[in-house]
């Protein structure tokens, strides 16, 4: 199948996607009486903001679709060897989805350590904003994310040739997950914690304390954390969530959507000797991407 066509059914489980996630995350929030975190002043204010960034990146869906073609094609037109569909015809579905879904998560650890490299973290500076992170936090993401994550997919796991539908499958997978795991829930899952990350796993990420930075950067496999380096058993942190350390605000959708283009603005005047003000670097101990284990 063609990742152009790959790519199309993914947009279209895009709308059944936010309604199910969402749903499920909070229904399962209030049930377990976590209803407060939801509700605060603080909250609320956190998530009206991630809800504009998910409305705002569906009305430029329709650029980022064309985006994406144009990069399928220019990719295409390499010449790359590629997997052809029919390797995939004699596996069963749900090993087939597996698969995918395993290579998805391998893709997505290696994006996201470069978002949290110096060029990488104004785009990814947006979704660690919030403050008070939960199951909305999945969709406060930056439009120039979704565009780097697409060209990652494109060349980490095009070339593989995986059906649509296995495809479409692990995507609502992760998007179910990422909803879970961005939840106020202090969850552990005991010997399965190398197996699928937990809350507490996801949370300790998303805290603005020099412990937790660069480090818990799988999505759903604790295991690749494990295998390159930057896993860290989470324990309890008293420290805030967001990344206010680095300047970043946390309800401020104005400034947030502007922040990748005014960041990378004054990294390009620094670099040219033109100085505005000193550029928000990653938190943590090393902004040159080359110290993600520490």
């Amino acid at each position: 199948m063609d990742i152009a066509v790959t790519l199309m059914h993914l947009w279209d489980l895009q709308s059944v996607k936010v309604i199910v996630g969402i749903t499920v995350v909070t229904l399962l929030i209030v049930i377990i009486g976590g209803h407060r975190a939801l509700v605060s002043r603080n909250a609320l204010a956190n998530s009206r903001v991630s809800l504009l960034f998910w409305f705002s990146n569906l009305l430029l869906m329709p650029w980022l679709a064309l985006v994406s073609a144009g990069f399928v094609m220019a990719y295409g037109m390499l010449g790359l060897p590629r997997l052809s569909p029919s390797a995939w015809q004699a596996v069963p579905f749900p090993l087939l989805v597996l698969i995918t879904f395993l290579a998805n998560e391998f893709w997505l650890y290696w994006v996201h350590r470069w978002l949290h490299s110096r060029w990488g973290w104004p785009i990814h500076a947006i979704h660690h904003s919030d403050s008070h992170v939960n199951g909305f936090t999945q969709w406060r993401i930056h439009i120039l994310e979704a565009v780097v994550m697409r060209l990652f997919a494109l060349v980490m796991i095009g070339w593989m040739g995986l059906p649509p539908a296995a495809a479409g499958a692990a995507a609502l997978a992760v998007t179910l997950h990422a909803a879970y795991i961005h939840s106020p829930l202090d969850w552990e899952h005991g010997p399965l914690r190398m197996i699928i990350a937990s809350p507490r796993f996801h949370r300790w990420h998303h805290l603005d304390a020099a412990p937790a930075y660069k480090t818990n950067l799988a999505n759903a496999v604790p295991l690749f954390d494990w295998l390159f380096g930057t896993y860290r058993a989470p324990h309890r942190l008293d420290a805030p969530m967001g990344a206010r350390s680095a300047g970043v605000p946390d309800t401020d959708f104005g400034s947030l959507w502007l922040w990748p283009f005014r960041e990378w603005a004054r990294m390009i005047g620094d670099a040219a000797g033109i100085r505005l003000r000193p550029v928000a670097k990653p938190p943590g101990p090393s902004s040159d991407g080359q110290s993600l284990g520490t």
